[in-house]
């Protein structure tokens, strides 16, 4: 498995590698957007010197038919004698199309020495703020003084933006697709970084776990072996007490991790029955305390729900119970105090265990129903178990078609709410 810096420079690598390539791909857009419009600049330039070309022949036909009417040499008194607006307006539209221009524009016809306007298609004021100016000076029409003819093209870019638009959703939804398969590779790759972890702390709890016990049994034989008549059979039984309770504890434990397997695959058989699920509780918690008669231990009975009538399996509820109340036994410092409550809410049964123990961190409250995820304990050193508990209990309480919370608060206790449809 990958270490921690491996996967780290491969994250840090990839996601420079994504910036890279994001910011390839912008600055080529921006390329080819200041390309179209020097094309599209272009094109104009080409439409204008079109348009000026038949400005100058359209004089040339209007002075040469004078002359063969009047006999006399034609002289126009103003650009409008030799320019005809009309004619102007079908040249402009002619090259446009022609040349393939944006179709919305406006043409005025100014005076180049104080920029007033002589003539324009628009009537009203221009917002000249998106607009691309292009101008051609007339004087090959008009020589007696400086006119020139401008055309305006509003957002010229957005259209081009627009005209882009198909290639440019096509690169961003390739993009998209990059970053999120990163990403979900990303995960995949913490994840099993994860798995490798909580694997080890399991394999290395579970050989702690067998150990203790083996050594504890092949030690109490070992003394039952060299024991002589002459010792006392209290002695005899003492140890052989000792190897039945190890040799149970074990078995325990071997039963633990055959029913997570059984449970994984869905093999389970729940056998459901109407109970009196107040009395069960007490009863389990009670059995439950006796067995930790060493340790003493404040218990607060608050089991008061009016209806506590529920459907569920009596074995696997038992160990969902019994899972709990150890928890909060082995995670609290000194004297553990383990307030158990129920209530009736929303056509639910609803029991409540608290208590006041070292609690769990924020960032450990999403990962405790993971299997073989074992939150830190801090300075309680005593704290036994392979991570399967509280998987257990989530599975089967689901498996019931109920729902468990839990809320804590470091150095003031865990508090676990069980809710059971009635």
């Amino acid at each position: 498995m990958m270490s921690r810096r491996t996967i780290t420079l491969i994250i840090l690598f990839s996601a420079l590698s994504l910036a890279g390539l994001i910011f390839t791909q912008t600055f080529w857009v921006s390329n080819a957007l200041e390309l179209a419009e020097k094309q599209h600049a272009h094109r104009v330039d080409l439409a204008l010197d079109d348009i000026l070309e038949e400005l100058v022949d359209k004089k040339d036909s209007i002075q040469i038919k004078n002359q063969v009417i009047n006999d006399t040499l034609f002289v126009a008194h103003n650009l409008f004698e030799v320019l005809d607006t009309a004619f102007l307006d079908q040249l402009i539209k002619k090259y446009v199309n022609y040349h393939q221009l944006n179709k919305q524009y406006y043409y005025s016809i100014k005076k180049t020495s104080n920029d007033s306007v002589y003539y324009s298609s628009f009537k009203g004021p221009i917002d000249l703020k998106n607009m691309k100016v292009h101008k051609a000076c007339l004087y090959c029409v008009w020589k007696k003084d400086y006119y020139h003819l401008e055309i305006l093209f509003p957002e010229v870019r957005k259209k081009e933006l627009i005209s882009m638009s198909a290639w440019m959703a096509s690169s961003g939804i390739f993009l998209l697709i990059m970053a999120f398969s990163l990403y979900y590779t990303i995960m995949i790759l913490i994840r099993q970084k994860k798995i490798s972890r909580i694997r080890d702390d399991f394999i290395n709890n579970i050989t702690h776990e067998f150990k203790t016990p083996i050594a504890t049994i092949s030690l109490a034989s070992e003394v039952l072996i060299k024991t002589g008549n002459e010792q006392k059979n209290d002695r005899i039984s003492n140890y052989a007490r000792v190897i039945q309770e190890e040799n149970r504890r074990m078995r325990e434990q071997v039963d633990r991790v055959l029913q997570m397997a059984v449970i994984d695959k869905n093999k389970y058989n729940l056998d459901l029955k109407e109970i009196n699920l107040d009395d069960l509780i007490r009863n389990i918690v009670n059995n439950l305390c006796l067995e930790h008669c060493e340790k003493e231990i404040i218990l607060n009975d608050r089991l008061k729900a009016t209806n506590p009538m529920v459907k569920i399996d009596p074995i696997h509820f038992g160990n969902i119970i019994n899972n709990l109340v150890n928890n909060a036994i082995k995670y609290s410092e000194g004297t553990p105090e383990i307030t158990i409550s129920s209530r009736n809410e929303n056509r639910s049964y609803i029991f409540t265990i608290k208590d006041q123990g070292i609690g769990i961190k924020k960032e450990d409250l999403n990962q405790i129903f993971d299997k073989f995820y074992r939150v830190s304990t801090g300075n309680i050193h005593n704290v036994k178990g392979f991570g399967l508990g509280l998987y257990y209990v989530k599975t089967m309480i689901e498996a019931q078609q109920g729902k468990i919370k839990v809320s804590s608060e470091p150095g003031k206790g865990t508090r676990f709410d069980v809710i059971l449809p009635q």
